[in-house]
């Protein structure tokens, strides 16, 4: 048997004089084929001139040497079945990746191996996978079609005894393996990122809590909250200014305002439930109970209204319109659940939400709207301004509060929108069950 230094320089000289002949035939095709980008900014045409540059210095004297009887890639297309001709097909990532593989069979060393692997990884990366008709399981497939032309090429060369056929044939299958597992691992990564997008997405529209559960059980239990908040917004002014505006900066402008209250509600612990045009939705105290809602949702209300007010007063600088928000908050009991079986949407339900959304309506622009009910939960922690018994529709007339803000006794700021140590260590003492005696209830 040869020495194998000699049985890799012949397998892969024979494999480079076929790839050699491919790549010639590859710059004949039609200009409209090869001279457009495809891949990675190049046209084929310029990925095969610096690949036949390439095997011809690593193969000296190979484009001298005989043409194949047949073309090994048109063998290959066939065996593959594609869907379309050969000639019809530029090989322009499959060209850059088989390059390796024969650099790889010339050397046979770890290093030559890992560029294979490597310079496989950095095609896949620039891949265009969601491409029409394109599947794993055809990707590979097509290298095991590959394997087994190469087995055959290796019983076409006559220096080859039985010996050496099988040795250059392990030395090939391993080759094909390893490129076989790299492949596997790279898409085993691509779906697991599809599965986090989805994962991701699914916890966008629903917490994380209900969206395990839809999981495991296909469906979600509605669930009766004996104490809830529920926090509305609304803007005073987004009619006239959606008349003036182009319909992309009016997005963009809603999409601005909405993910400020997104990052002040998550701040505070509370759920986003729903946006309905310029109106905003959300809660405190659910899915998981908490004995500390309303003191989340009345800071995260003034916080809101003041981002607002902020940007009103840095328009009205620049002589320029903007609107302002109402907003309002009531709390009591509920009902929460998932509806819909296809575009699922957490959402609750109770006379709570509907008064919540009467204090949103019968507030005023620029100030925050409460509930009696909710004031008295808040009283000892929040400057409230009585507007006395309020009409709201169908709902006859209900006691109603601006909540101002933190009492200074309770605050870090001169606007009492930052809550102080004291609140929050008293805060703290009401999560974990305490029920906090103030002097006045003495």
């Amino acid at each position: 048997m040869m020495r194998h230094a000699d049985i890799h320089r012949l397998l892969s000289r024979e494999v480079a004089r076929q790839f050699h002949f491919h790549l010639m035939a590859e710059q004949r095709k039609a200009p409209a084929l090869i001279d457009k980008v495809v891949f990675d900014g190049h046209t084929p045409r310029e990925i095969n001139g610096d690949l036949i540059k390439r095997v011809r210095s690593e193969f000296a004297g190979i484009e001298h040497e005989a043409e194949p009887e047949q073309n090994f890639f048109q063998r290959w297309t066939e065996a593959n079945k594609f869907h379309i001709a050969y000639e019809d097909f530029a090989f322009e990532a499959y060209n850059l990746i088989f390059m390796e593989r024969i650099s790889s069979l010339r050397e046979w060393t770890d290093a030559s191996v890992e560029a294979f692997q490597t310079k496989g990884r950095a095609v896949f990366e620039k891949f265009d996978v969601e491409q029409e008709g394109f599947s794993v399981s055809f990707f590979m497939r097509t290298e095991n079609n590959m394997r087994e032309l190469l087995r055959d090429l290796i019983g076409t060369i006559p220096a080859f005894g039985a010996e050496e056929q099988e040795y250059a044939w392990i030395v090939t299958f391993e080759q094909s393996k390893a490129y076989q597992e790299g492949v596997n691992e790279f898409f085993e990564e691509l779906l697991n990122q599809a599965l986090q997008k989805s994962e991701d997405l699914l916890l966008n529209i629903l917490p994380p809590q209900i969206s395990e559960e839809l999981k495991h059980n296909g469906r979600v239990e509605p669930v009766h909250l004996d104490s809830a908040t529920v926090l509305f917004t609304d803007f005073k002014g987004f009619t006239m200014l959606a008349e003036e505006m182009a319909p992309a900066d009016l997005i963009a402008e809603l999409d601005d305002c909405f993910s400020a209250f997104d990052e002040i509600i998550e701040r505070h612990g509370l759920e986003k439930i729903k946006t309905i045009g310029d109106a905003y939705m959300c809660a405190g105290g659910l899915p998981d109970p908490n004995r500390t809602h309303i003191l989340d949702t009345a800071l995260a209300a003034l916080q809101m209204n003041a981002a607002i007010e902020a940007e009103r007063a840095k328009r009205a600088a620049q002589s320029r319109p903007y609107w302002e928000v109402r907003i309002g908050f009531h709390t009591g009991p509920l009902v929460a659940g998932v509806i819909g079986s296809k575009k699922f949407s957490y959402d609750i339900w109770g006379d709570t939400v509907n008064t919540a959304s009467r204090m949103e309506s019968s507030g005023m622009p620029g100030r925050v709207n409460v509930s009696g009910a909710a004031r008295e939960e808040l009283k000892y922690f929040f400057e409230c301004e009585s507007r006395g018994k309020v009409a709201a529709k169908n709902k006859g007339d209900i006691e109603m509060y601006f909540l101002n803000r933190l009492k200074p006794a309770f605050s870090a700021d001169k606007a009492g929108l930052v809550p102080n140590d004291r609140f929050l260590k008293v805060r703290e003492q009401i999560a974990d069950g305490a029920r906090v005696r103030f002097r006045s209830e003495a």
